[in-house]
């Protein structure tokens, strides 16, 4: 009203003319200065004329500080147009005065027509406490609604948890806090710990330290005071009040100002609290804590009365519970109730006595109790009735005999009680009737199991566990130990078991006094009276039924089982086939070994020991002759081994890796001279000849030698030089030994790339074939090719078959390569017979290990047919060496006989290098023989050569046979074999092998030379 009343005399007085005030207008002018209103006169640019002791107060600046100042520097953000608006709110305006208060000034401006600059009057006036008001106002209100809503909720939540959640909630989003959150003590600690929390800035609470002792700082703040006086607690300014010291720096960190604490109760009792934080300071005045307060009473209000009502319902629970279990317990129980008469009729009785005597409800209310009384019973059971009746006895218990419906005796154990009027007569007798029927046959099987213990195999022992002596022991433990009851009741455990001392059976009875339910097992061993011992497995259990402690022993004797597991054991560690040690056993005594050696500093060796040409012998005899042989090699190995002048030598040991390998281990060497001395001695056995299937079959070995310490420092490694040794060893021609040496391990490093290559080039389309040409030399014509296979390395370019055969043929991938080989040649071969080109032979060489495949004739059978080839017609020849044939000529035969009865044409390649008997080339079915190389090399120089070529030729054609000689590389060569009847060559000195467009570029340009 103030404020309204000083604004229309201003604007009275800025209607004055000629800045003279009338008598009224003097008054008004008096009234302005006696009202506490700034005012300021602005001229027409807006700049102080006039200010009066209210401007000076409000703006904190004196009169001559504000006298030509800009409007804009004392109101920032005032301007012309907010004075001219017509707008009828007024602008409020937030400023910093010259003391650093912030205020909110509402400014009205007048426009005044006196003499003079001054055009405008405006009054000034502090917003503040009107917005103070107003806000306060609007939090109560929110406050209010957050509590409508809570008790609103309180009539719906039953769950207690989700009720103090939505009053965090509800303090937070409906009531202008900060934060909320609701506290209690759930541990002897009395640390108060977060039970429901809301706010954006919960993270206050992390690792907040708040208690309820006072005798700490964590419980000396609104929190604990509140928890334990019952009584709220606020803290007006966190940055001045001292209740808030030790959480003054978090809380402000966190844009706290004010905070207050509002204990929740049940039964009267503070059990929790709920704080609440605002961000202003001083917002927790009696309005804001009342509406607060009513908050928490009307939480504690709820809590309280489900309490209550959750008190109530258990009360009923339990009366309804109790009934309901009297009635169970009677309805349902396992023993027979029933309530009977003086007349001996039964008034009521429960389902178990039914079933317990086989009668129907009905059926048994008929009946009196005499009438189910086994007859012998009768008159104890009269007696104790006339008793009753008298009052002489009110309970007892008895066992007697019912008859059952069926006729057999029900034992029962039965339990009466006397119900009496007030003048102590008998009413009623209620019977409690157990079935003991179970038990009574329990006891008679108890007799039997007694008689069955007794009479068991097994030693079963009772023990006193004070004294140790034995109390008793059955039939079997006196058979077994030779001692009767007698003896064994003066003696104590430690005397039958020699290992096992008074103390040791001390601490066992200890160890059984805290042991499970499975009691305590041990081995040991037990000593007869005559002396001798066996092993036994006890099994202990410690009995605490009766007034003396006993021990209970099952004792069994193990020697079987021991037997059993002894053989397991031998065959989890030997080869089955040769009773020697088998790989894992060889390799855990060679890792134990190796840390002998180390430690005693002394030299070891392990040798690796492969037979030579084993397979071949396995293949052609059988893998049971085979079985025969590594059984003997293995007997041969052990004898060296077993000398008499090798006695002193118990450690070492012989394995079995598998197949055809084996391991010895050597310890304890004096030097590298033992070691050759053993494995000379070792070859010389192996390739003693031994009779196999009515014939004499010779077998070498090669053996690998690395020496410990100086190889390696691992069990693996050594395994891997050994071996790597004995491939050199083979490599060497079998029947011979090879210590490893660093470079072995870079040689069959590059072994196994090549290998290991050779399988991706199979599958990667590395491989190539080259053709090389074969000329009649009678006619200079072309007759055919010999397909020759080239690998096209990644890395390493084009590779010659020198490079990569043998290890082809060492790791069995020869096969997959010849047939590869067999392929190619024969597409090959199709698509130059659809070009024209029809009527060149083709040569493929088979390897021996191809050669010998049970599966060979199939798989040629199979590709002539996947490429179209007619083995009748189309020019194919298989080269095979004398020496595959030389093998096994039987088998051998038969082969190349099936392969010329599917009209495939066979050359004998390399001949001359082996056998070159007349007889056997008779025995097989062949068309061609190639003098080898290693024969044309010389010619020129060697008459030897020559002659052999010569001799070659004529005992090839005296069998019908046709003779090429390969690597023909000059032209005098080429007369030599002309001049001794050869008939066809093959060689350099028409064409290199050649890739097939090479090849048939080759062709054009190719003529005869006659």
């Amino acid at each position: 009203m103030k404020w309204h009343k000083a604004s229309r005399l201003v604007a009275r007085l800025a209607r004055g003319s000629g800045g003279v005030a009338s008598a009224g207008d003097s008054a008004a002018a008096t009234v302005l200065n006696e009202i506490d209103i700034a005012l300021l006169g602005l001229t027409e640019t807006l700049r102080v004329a006039t200010a009066n002791a209210g401007a000076e107060k409000l703006l904190g600046q004196s009169a001559r500080e504000l006298l030509g100042a800009p409007i804009a520097a004392i109101l920032p953000g005032y301007d012309r147009n907010m004075l001219q608006s017509s707008n009828p709110s007024h602008p409020v305006l937030k400023i910093m005065a010259h003391n650093q208060a912030t205020l909110l000034i509402e400014a009205r401006a007048s426009p005044c027509r006196g003499a003079g600059d001054l055009r405008y009057i405006l009054a000034l006036r502090d917003a503040r406490p009107e917005q103070e008001a107003a806000a306060k106002a609007a939090r109560l209100a929110c406050l209010y609604e957050a509590l409508s809503a809570l008790n609103a909720a309180i009539r719906h939540t039953q769950d207690e948890a989700v009720l103090l959640a939505l009053t965090c909630q509800l303090a937070v989003d409906l009531g202008g806090m900060a934060m909320a959150w609701i506290g209690t003590v759930s541990d002897a600690s009395g640390a108060i710990r977060p039970i429901a929390r809301y706010g954006s800035q919960i993270t206050y609470l992390d690792d907040l330290r708040v208690s309820s002792h006072p005798d700490i700082a964590e419980g000396r703040g609104p929190v604990g005071f509140a928890y334990r006086d019952g009584r709220i607690v606020t803290v007006g300014d966190y940055r001045k009040d001292g209740l808030a010291g030790f959480w003054r720096e978090r809380a402000i960190a966190h844009g706290f100002r004010s905070v207050g604490a509002f204990p929740l109760t049940r039964q009267g009792v503070p059990f929790a609290v709920l704080t609440v934080y605002h961000a202003q300071e001083h917002a927790f005045d009696k309005d804001i804590v009342a509406v607060l307060d009513d908050m928490a009473s009307a939480v504690s209000f709820a809590l309280e009365a489900r309490d209550r009502e959750q008190q109530r319902r258990a009360a009923q629970a339990a009366l309804a519970e109790r009934e309901k279990h009297f009635r169970a317990y009677f309805e349902q129980a396992i023993i027979g109730m029933a309530a009977t008469n003086l007349e001996k009729d039964w008034l009521e009785v429960n389902d178990a006595l039914c079933v317990m005597l086989g009668y129907t409800r009905d059926e048994l209310l008929t009946k009196t109790w005499l009438d189910l009384t086994h007859p012998e019973d009768h008159g104890d059971n009269l007696k104790l009735l006339n008793q009753m009746r008298a009052g002489q006895l009110d309970a007892t218990t008895l066992d007697k005999r019912y008859i059952h419906k069926a006729g057999h005796v029900v034992h029962a154990h039965v339990a009466l009680q006397a119900v009496r009027h007030a003048d102590h007569t008998l009413h009623y007798i209620v019977l409690l009737v157990e079935d003991i029927s179970a038990k009574k046959r329990h006891e008679d099987m108890l007799g039997r199991l007694a008689k069955i213990l007794n009479e068991s195999s097994d030693e079963i022992y009772m023990i006193d566990a004070r004294t140790h002596r034995f109390l008793f022991a059955n039939t079997g433990a006196q058979r077994n130990l030779g001692y009767s009851i007698e003896e064994l009741r003066i003696l104590t455990p430690t005397n039958v078991e020699p290992g096992l001392t008074a103390d040791d059976f001390a601490r066992l009875v200890a160890l059984l006094q805290t042991a499970s339910g499975d009691g305590v097992r041990r081995d040991g061993e037990h000593q007869r009276k005559d002396g001798t011992v066996y092993p036994i497995e006890a099994r202990l259990h410690l009995s605490l039924n009766e007034q003396t402690p006993v021990i209970v022993a099952i004792v069994q004797d193990t020697t079987e089982r021991r037997q059993l597991e002894a053989r397991l054991r031998y065959q989890a560690t030997h080869d089955a086939l040769t009773g020697l040690a088998n790989r894992a056993f060889f390799h855990e005594i060679l890792v134990n070994a190796m840390t002998h050696a180390r430690r005693h500093h002394t030299l070891m060796a392990l040798l690796f020991v492969d037979l030579d040409a084993f397979k071949n012998i396995n293949d052609s005899l059988g893998h049971e002759y085979g079985d025969r042989l590594l059984q003997n090699t293995a007997r041969r190995l052990t004898a060296v081994l077993r000398r008499e002048d090798w006695v002193t030598r118990p450690d070492d040991l012989i394995a079995r890796q598998g197949g055809d390998e084996f391991t010895i281990l050597l310890q304890n060497l004096a030097s590298v001279d033992d070691i050759t001395r053993i494995v000379d001695r070792l070859l010389i056995e192996i390739r003693q000849p031994l009779s196999l299937v009515g014939t004499f079959v010779q077998v070498t070995a090669s053996i690998g030698i690395t020496v410990f310490p100086f190889d390696d420092a691992d069990s693996e490694g050594l395994l891997r030089n050994a071996d790597v040794a004995m491939y050199k060893a083979k490599e060497a021609g079998g029947n011979t030994y090879a210590f490893y040496a660093v470079a072995m391990s870079a040689e069959i490093a590059e072994r196994r790339l090549i290998e290991e290559g050779l399988r991706r080039a199979l599958e990667s389309n590395q491989l190539l074939l080259y053709y090389q040409p074969q000329i009649d030399l009678h006619t200079s014509r072309i007759v055919g090719v010999e397909a020759l296979i080239r690998w096209q390395h990644p890395e390493r370019g084009l590779m010659a078959p020198g490079a990569f055969i043998t290890i082809a043929e060492e790791s069995g991938l020869i096969v997959a390569l010849g047939e590869w080989v067999l392929k190619n040649a024969c597409l090959q071969m199709s698509l130059w017979k659809a070009r024209g080109l029809a009527g060149l032979r083709m040569a493929v060489n088979l390897s021996g290990r191809q050669f010998k495949e049970h599966n060979l004739v199939a798989t040629v059978a199979r590709i002539l047919m996947e490429t179209g080839l007619n083995p009748a017609t189309d020019l194919l020849e298989l080269e095979v060496t004398e020496s595959t044939l030389m093998d096994d000529m039987n088998a051998a035969a038969a082969t190349l006989a099936a392969l010329r009865d599917m009209g495939l044409k066979i050359a004998l390649d390399d001949f001359g290098t082996g056998y070159s008997s007349l007889n056997y080339l008779k025995r097989f079915r062949i068309n061609t023989l190639k003098i080898d190389q290693s024969f044309i090399r010389d010619i020129t120089r060697n008459t030897e050569g020559a002659a052999i070529a010569s001799v070659i030729i004529t005992l090839g054609h005296s069998l019908g046979l046709t003779v090429i000689a390969e690597g023909v590389e000059s032209r005098e060569q080429l007369e030599i074999l002309r001049e001794a009847g050869c008939d066809e060559i093959q060689g350099y000195y028409y064409s290199k092998p050649l890739p097939a467009p090479a090849f048939e570029k080759w062709l054009t340009t190719y003529r005869p030379d006659l």
